[in-house]
């Protein structure tokens, strides 16, 4: 399993004697106070490389820190990784990566530098390879110019960083989707055909077999998507780890392909049952995969239109959306079935007495989202039976005064909800039912 401890690296504006290193915008935004073993760090680099640089930030992963900082070769103590830029006038354009140790005295010092394959760090993983099961430093680079992305992996061993292994991909994951206890590095890489320009991709599994990066069995994955706009690795079902990889068509509509290891190989569902299986979970722009109730497994989200909104237009269509989680044979089964606010980030389950009599709209307002009784006419005079408001929480007592009750809480902002005063309609929930059915997607 990775053995990285992956810290957070800040401004260095605030230490003495490095104002002239110049940070990112996602840098600044991001980034706290430098910790004191990241400043001797930072010391020991701009005293190899100079102070004329520009930190770079991952841009995607669990590491999103210029700093990584991780046993790398095996022996005692943590080695650290650098991502920058020299600034005008430096030691030359592009992407740099450096490698740093302690010496004998436990003195940080710059053991090499690197150029890397890209003008921005996509994602960096620390991670067990090879036959050996050997750390290795995966580090993807992508270009302003491309899709396509680089993954270059690093080895140090017996006081050498060096290059050991190159490949491309379009999506990079490591997570053990085997169960074998160790985790695999599994990319899609998409290709095109010279002679017809068409564009297919094919995900395999990555390793490292006597100091070479080797490529196993590929499978294919679905025809006609343009991009790939997001993955995420989560169960998908409690015996098999996955990869859910949500791309977009030609039609720019989303839908989802899952990943796993079946019967001694990759497995790829809605490939080989498209017909069946990506109807279902094919909907607009901006409907993402996610394990919506912490429970592990995600959930791949589907839509229809909401209760009464059947024949509306486009631009007046409210959807129902459905959270499935994916069965053997071919099968993806209903989880929750509801109103999901996108904006707002929450997802209310409507409960079974509700179904085909409860629909939405938003109030013009307050831009709260108001819940009605269908009575068979979207735009009549329907019976309201609860509105969520979401607010920042320094104004949310104001929503307690009015009769609001709070369901849940993110960061700064609170999630309330008004139930009516007279409760003898059936389709009014209690307070804990909201509770139970209201969920925040990160």
């Amino acid at each position: 399993m990775t053995a990285a401890c992956f810290l957070t690296a800040g401004l260095c504006a605030v230490m003495s004697g490095c104002s002239a290193v110049s940070f990112t915008v996602d840098g600044l935004l991001n980034a706290p106070k430098l910790t004191e073993e990241q400043s001797e760090i930072h010391q020991a680099l701009i005293a190899a490389v100079g102070s004329n640089i520009t930190l770079k930030y991952p841009k995607n992963g669990e590491n999103r820190s210029a700093y990584v900082i991780a046993d790398i070769d095996g022996e005692e103590g943590d080695e650290a990784i650098v991502f920058y830029e020299y600034g005008s006038g430096g030691n030359g354009d592009g992407l740099r990566v450096n490698l740093l140790d302690k010496d004998d005295k436990g003195k940080w010092y710059s053991v090499k530098e690197l150029a890397g394959a890209g003008t921005d760090v996509d994602r960096v993983i620390i991670s067990p390879m090879g036959d050996y099961n050997r750390t290795s430093v995966l580090v993807g680079y992508q270009t302003i110019t491309s899709e396509d992305k680089t993954l270059e992996v690093y080895s140090y061993s017996e006081g050498d960083f060096k290059r050991v292994g190159l490949n491309t991909y379009s999506v990079l994951e490591t997570l053990d989707i085997n169960s074998d206890r160790y985790n695999e590095l599994i990319a899609i890489e998409r290709t095109t055909n010279t002679e017809t320009g068409a564009v297919s991709a094919a995900a395999s599994m990555l390793d490292m077999k006597d100091g070479e990066l080797v490529k196993g069995d590929a499978i294919e994955m679905c025809t006609g998507v343009v991009s790939y706009e997001a993955s995420l690795t989560g169960l998908l079902n409690p015996e098999h780890e996955a990869i859910f990889i949500d791309g977009m068509n030609a039609e720019g509509m989303m839908q989802t392909e899952v990943v796993y290891y079946r019967y001694s190989g990759l497995q790829n569902p809605m490939q080989q049952s498209p017909e069946k299986l990506l109807p279902l979970c094919t909907r607009p722009a901006g409907y993402f995969s996610a394990d919506m109730d912490g429970d592990g497994v995600v959930e791949i989200p589907g839509t229809q239109a909401m209760t009464g909104y059947e024949n509306a237009v486009a631009e007046e269509m409210v959807y129902m959306t459905t959270w499935n989680v994916y069965e053997d044979f071919f099968n993806l089964a209903e989880k929750y079935r509801g109103y999901y606010s996108i904006s707002d980030g929450y997802f209310f389950a409507f409960p079974n007495r509700w179904k085909d009599k409860v629909t939405v709209k938003r109030d013009p307002d307050t831009d709260e989202l108001v819940f009605y009784k269908y009575d068979g006419d979207i735009n009549s005079s329907m019976g309201e039976i609860m509105r969520i408001a979401v607010s920042a929480k320094s104004k949310s007592g104001a929503f307690s005064d009015d009769g609001y009750s709070l369901i849940d809480s993110k960061g700064q902002l609170d999630y309330l909800v008004k139930l009516p005063a007279d409760r003898r309609e059936q389709l009014i929930l209690t307070i804990d039912e909201v509770k139970n059915n209201f969920y925040i997607i990160d």
